[in-house]
């Protein structure tokens, strides 16, 4: 803040909450494998260390870009760190730590992050106080790269867990770590910028955003990712005049100039990040986040960048704001809403009417100079802005998106008295540019029906439906706390209750899904000497065992036969020589509707599938209902409960 006309200029805080994350525990904090993965993390992998003095001397050098942190280089990966354990259940857990002393936060950038199907990674620090995950397949980008963090202090915990027989590990590679050294970057303990805004900001669900709570579902603040650092900024979805849903993202084209050699595929988009009501939130609200973009667009002359953003989740329910080049009267009230410091929503107001600043903008340094009567000018009654503030859209009295933040100035003594605000035109960002990579109206009017108007429009709202079933043994013994896992366009799982029933809610019509039940615990349920008598007998040709769902149960080895190796296999569990039984589950499942073209022998031909599949779900699904048989357990006495 050296001069009166200031450019909302990013401190370079490095502070990244989830992507898309499912949620749940480290497998090390766990209750049901942190057993088996005590004291297995091994030494932190020591990174370097930051010089902080020279950090500091290159940010005095650079004063528009007040990082917070600074990169060290990594070279971590499934292959070179960490350890593996084999979990009882057949999982892999990868469990690694590393540090760089002395930081006061760590952000984690990958340029691999593949993952298996059905795994899960997660970040946390070591008290577990701070988990990031879990990632699944849901996570990732089209980039192939990630990132996670504020982790706080100087270690961060990385945990990955893959399922049972999964065919090949994927790919992780962590390449940077970004250092955390100034004390404000993680002001009040906390991994974000939450809560770090000034007091006279208001927050978008006070009265004064009642009229914008359809807009303001357009507005997300961006975590942008430099070759130095990051920082914050704001900006909005906005409509094209055909009425697709491209994800086209207004900001400001300074933005990509805080920082050295912007990292597109690493900026994330968060919306929905607001309070719940007027008040501050006291706990931090969870984002809808989006990682990943491509520049489409920009112009310095009225400072605008036209960013296209990763897919859209079709559950998140965001909005494309609309927009007007009509420079007549709508400006007589402008509204803009934004994330300043990197905060919760809020919003501003001018009741007066909009000028046309008809002089040049000298920004300094890098920002250049912006020549007359590019921006418009303002000066808001309600509200302020700050620095992460820009690139918000400024909204005529139509709610029509009319320009963008690009700075302005404040009081020095007095920070939320505002000076002036100026915004970047959209009406001559629209065509003032000499090519499509410097205008607007080659990618928001594609049709070119050189509208003077377009209205904003809702994110479709897909058709949703439940998927449900039973799970019992094959007797028709209901199987409680059964974990159903359901994969494709939708990932997940949930236990059984005590009928053996179980729902998953709100799956997105038309995709097409994978239901696959897993029960891997107590392997020596139901197996006794008797078993291995029963096999016998059925080897010998004394006494075959009578159902299909036994003569399956006898295939102890999984090897689509019953030999004296299975009774081999059973009697080293009754031993306690095993504790599981190698290369099988503890139970099997098929769909409940199956049958065996040869009862007396099951493995003549081969065996149904053990998942269901739906095709291009348009409709409540009920028929998820599965019969299982406990392995080894060839009499049925098995209890469906253990």
């Amino acid at each position: 803040m050296r001069n009166r006309l200031t450019l909302l200029v990013l401190g370079l805080a490095l502070h990244v909450g989830a992507q898309v994350s499912e949620g749940g525990l480290p497998p090390s904090f766990a209750p049901e494998s942190a057993v088996f993965l005590a004291g297995k993390m091994p030494a932190p992998v020591v990174l370097p260390v930051l010089n902080v003095a020279q950090a500091w001397a290159e940010d005095d050098q650079n004063p528009g870009q007040n990082r917070f942190a600074a990169p060290v280089t990594a070279d971590i990966s499934l292959l070179n760190a960490g350890v593996w354990t084999t979990l009882p259940n057949g999982d892999q857990v990868w469990q690694c730590a590393l540090r760089s002393a002395g930081a006061l936060g760590l952000v984690l950038l990958f340029d691999e992050f593949q993952l298996a199907p059905g795994a899960q990674f997660f970040a946390s620090s070591p008290n577990g106080q701070h988990i990031f995950g879990a990632y699944t397949t849901q996570s990732l980008t089209p980039s192939g790269k990630f990132l996670i963090g504020v982790v706080p202090g100087d270690v961060a915990l990385l945990e990955y867990r893959l399922p049972a027989g999964s065919k090949a590990p994927g790919r992780i590679h962590l390449h940077r770590v970004d250092y955390a050294y100034d004390p404000n970057a993680l002001k009040n303990g906390t991994p974000d910028d939450f809560g770090q805004s000034l007091p006279c900001n208001i927050n978008v669900n006070c009265p004064l955003g009642a009229n914008y709570q359809i807009e303001k579902k357009g507005v997300a603040r961006i975590l942008m990712v430099f070759e130095n650092g990051s920082g914050w900024c704001s900006g909005s979805l906005v409509a094209n005049t055909s009425g697709t849903f491209e994800p086209y993202f207004l900001t400001g084209h300074h933005c990509q100039l805080i920082g050295m050699n912007a990292d597109f595929g690493l900026w994330r988009f968060d919306f929905d990040y607001e309070g719940a009501a007027c008040p501050n939130p006291a706990v931090e609200p969870q984002p809808k986040s989006i990682l990943g973009c491509q520049r489409i667009a920009y112009r310095q002359a009225t400072d605008f960048m036209l960013l296209k953003i990763s897919a859209i989740p079709t559950n998140f329910g965001l909005y494309f704001n609309g927009w007007s080049r009509d420079t007549s009267s709508n400006v007589l009230r402008t509204t803009f809403v934004h994330h300043p410091a990197g905060d919760v929503k809020k919003i501003s107001q001018d009741t007066n009417k909009a000028t046309i600043f008809n002089q040049s903008i000298n920004w300094t340094a890098q920002y250049g100079i912006t020549p007359p009567a590019s921006h418009w000018r303002g000066v808001p009654d309600f509200g302020i802005f700050q620095p992460g503030s820009s690139g918000c859209p400024l909204f005529d009295i139509h709610k029509r998106i009319v320009g963008q933040l690009h700075g302005g100035s404040w009081n020095q003594m007095n920070p939320c008295l505002i000076l002036n605000a100026y915004f970047g035109r959209f009406d001559l960002s629209w065509q003032q540019g000499p090519s499509a990579d410097a205008r607007l109206k080659d990618w928001l009017d594609p049709n070119l029906t050189n509208a003077i108007t377009q209205n904003g429009y809702a994110q479709p709202v897909p058709a949703m439906f439940s998927v449900s079933g039973n799970v019992s043994t094959y007797t028709g013994e209901p199987i409680p706390s059964c974990k159903v896992f359901i994969g494709g366009g939708t990932s997940g799982y949930v236990y059984t209750d005590t009928l053996g029933n179980y729902l998953f809610p709100n799956i997105p019509a038309g995709g097409n899904y994978t239901l696959t039940p897993l029960r891997d615990t107590n392997d020596l349920n139901g197996v006794s000497t008797f078993d291995l008598v029963l096999i016998s007998s059925h080897i010998l040709g004394l006494q075959a065992l009578d159902s299909p769902w036994k003569i399956i149960a006898a295939d102890v080895n999984h090897n689509n036969s019953v030999t004296p190796f299975d009774i081999v296999e059973a009697r080293k569990l009754i031993l306690g020589i095993y504790q599981q039984i190698p290369n099988n589950a503890a139970w099997r499942f098929f769909p409940a509707s199956t049958t065996f073209g040869n009862p007396q022998n099951p493995f003549a031909s081969a065996l149904p599938l053990e998942s269901i599949l739906i095709t291009n779900l348009q409709g409540h699904f009920t028929a998820g209902s599965f019969k299982g048989v406990k392995v080894g357990d060839t009499n049925g006495s098995a209890s469906a409960a253990d």
